[in-house]
């Protein structure tokens, strides 16, 4: 198992047609992981409403942040 600080976006809000938007796209040099399946975090913290997750020129709201466990 692995563990690690993560960001929780709603599928609402992230493009659900994308090729990988259920998958997990793991990144050791990465100090944040992002994720979209509630189910993945455990103990979630309410994210402040002006901070956002920016990829390219889409800009996603952070719902919560958490420890991100997955299977590997």
């Amino acid at each position: 198992m692995m563990a690690g600080l993560g960001a929780f976006v709603s599928r609402d809000t992230a493009h659900p047609k994308y090729e990988l938007h259920s998958s997990v796209i793991l990144d050791s040099g990465a100090t944040l992981h992002i994720g979209n399946d509630k189910a993945r975090f455990s103990g979630l913290t309410p994210a402040n409403r002006d901070e956002f997750l920016y990829a390219g020129e889409d800009h996603i709201p952070i719902v919560a942040y958490s420890i991100m466990e997955l299977t590997v």
